[in-house]
């Protein structure tokens, strides 16, 4: 939704955010599905299979360790092209998507840091490093939702020929 208003800016990082956005969903996919797998092998149904719970409890570590910080890489990557075109193009106060450039390197630091299993999702310092972005998402949603984009850059209107 917001590919129309960032492309009047820079359409190549407009697409590119949509891009880094779509694989982050993508990435994120395994986290709802797995636990799905695992009740559907648990429920009486189902043959029991010891090899193929095994199979997929081995996807469900592998995604742990591995699903959650490609898929935040691919989330820092769509709120950098995210801020930086909305300070580009002043469309929200600058002071928001200034902060979310700041705020997303501790995010980052999150991600790497729990993918080489130095810190747990768990810990006190894993919230401390995600909640200024997490902040600033939910600051940048009252902006949109109470003023919106400023009217100088969204883009006119394209008439419809009926």
């Amino acid at each position: 939704m917001l590919f129309p208003v960032l492309k009047e800016h820079n359409e190549a990082l407009a697409l590119g955010y949509v891009v880094a956005r779509s694989i982050e969903v993508v990435l994120l996919l395994p986290a709802a599905i797995g636990p799905l797998l695992l009740l559907s092998m648990a429920s009486p149904q189902s043959a029991h299979d010891p090899e193929r719970f095994s199979s997929v409890r081995a996807l469900s570590q592998a995604y742990d360790t591995w699903g959650y910080s490609t898929s935040v890489v691919f989330f820092c990557l769509g709120v950098l092209l995210l801020n930086y075109l909305l300070y580009r193009s002043r469309a929200v106060s600058r002071l928001i998507s200034g902060w979310a450039l700041a705020a997303v390197l501790p995010y980052l630091a999150d991600g790497v840091l729990v993918m080489f299993g130095l810190l747990a999702t768990s810990s006190t310092f894993h919230t401390l490093l995600i909640l200024p972005l997490a902040m600033n998402e939910m600051a940048l949603a009252l902006w949109l939702l109470v003023k919106g984009f400023r009217p100088a850059t969204v883009p006119p209107a394209r008439e419809s020929i009926h």
